[in-house]
C-alpha cells in the first residue's frame, strides 16, 4: 500500500510540475524576432523561406513571433508574416540591424537571408538555390 501511495504522489507531483510549467510559459512566452532580407534577389528564395517559417513556427511552443524586414518592423502575428515578401528593396545593410532590433527587446533574433552575412547575437539562416 505504501508503494502505491508513493507512486500516486510522484504522479501528482509530475503532473503538477508540467501543468505549472505550461501555465507559466503560456503567460510569459518568449519574443522571437524573424527578419527577412529584402534584397533584390529575394524572389528566388521566397518559397524556401516560407516553408522554413511554417516548419519553424510549428515546432516552437510558447513563442510570440514578430516579423520584420531588414528595412522595417512589420508587427507580431501571422498576418504580418504574409507581408514579408511583398516588396524587394536594395541591398541589405547588416550594420543597422542591431540598432533597429536590439537584443534586449527579443529573446531570439533570426535573420533569413540568401547572402553569406554573419552577425553576433543572431541566428542566421542561409538559403541556397
Amino acid at each position: 500500500m505504501g508503494k502505491l501511495i508513493a507512486l500516486g504522489l510522484a504522479l501528482v507531483m509530475q503532473v503538477g510540475g508540467l501543468l505549472g510549467a505550461h501555465l507559466y510559459y503560456s503567460a510569459k512566452p518568449r519574443d522571437v524576432l524573424i527578419v527577412v532580407d529584402t534584397s533584390y534577389g529575394l524572389s528566388a528564395y521566397q518559397t524556401s523561406m516560407a516553408k522554413w517559417l511554417e516548419d519553424y513556427e510549428r515546432s516552437q511552443r510558447y513563442r510570440d513571433f514578430h516579423y520584420a524586414t531588414d528595412k522595417s518592423y512589420l508587427g507580431d502575428g501571422t498576418a504580418n508574416r504574409d507581408k514579408l515578401y511583398r516588396v524587394s528593396f536594395g541591398s541589405m545593410d547588416v550594420s543597422t540591424l542591431d540598432q533597429k532590433y536590439p537584443a534586449n527587446k527579443y529573446s531570439d533574433r533570426i535573420l533569413l537571408t540568401f547572402t553569406e552575412e554573419t552577425l553576433t547575437g543572431w541566428e542566421v539562416i542561409h538559403f541556397d538555390k
